[in-house]
């Protein structure tokens, strides 16, 4: 999971689709953040010069967007700060990216919905499964090549 984030954030950081940026969230913190609210946890990965607070996930070979569900709330609670949220999905398997509007996220966790939320068996966190395939129907998807 690790290096699809490290993998996925060196993508955001070449192609740079809201402009110029500044980390603003959490990169391998060195204290447990287990009594941190889930807000302040969850903060999105950069705040970009257009306005836009970005999360940055990546996806392997399964093809299978995890996003956890408390993730996805305390995004919707930065998504009401007066900046909104987009997600950043990097596809190392199709070397593909997506950037994804809050209103296209949206309805991708509603189709996630429909099919049922998953649970990660190591530590029992649950999430939203969005397939690369939604993606790549309901947003604007590219590759590295394209953004130089």
């Amino acid at each position: 999971m690790g290096e699809l984030g490290d993998t996925a954030e060196g993508v955001f950081s070449e192609v740079k689709p809201l402009g110029r940026f500044e980390r603003l969230g959490w990169r391998r913190p060195s204290v447990r953040m287990k009594h941190m609210s889930a807000n302040i946890r969850h903060m999105p990965d950069y705040y970009c010069e257009s306005g836009y607070h970005v999360e940055v996930m990546g996806l392997g070979r399964d093809g299978v967007l995890k996003l956890k569900t408390d993730k996805y709330d305390a995004l919707k609670w930065w998504n009401k700060s007066g900046n909104p949220v987009a997600l950043f999905v990097w596809n190392s398997h199709l070397k593909l990216y997506a950037l994804i509007s809050w209103g296209e996220l949206k309805r991708l966790i509603s189709k996630a919905r429909n099919e049922g939320i998953a649970e990660f068996h190591n530590d029992g966190n649950t999430y939203y499964p969005i397939k690369w395939e939604w993606i790549a129907e309901d947003c604007i998807v590219s590759s590295i090549e394209a953004a130089a």
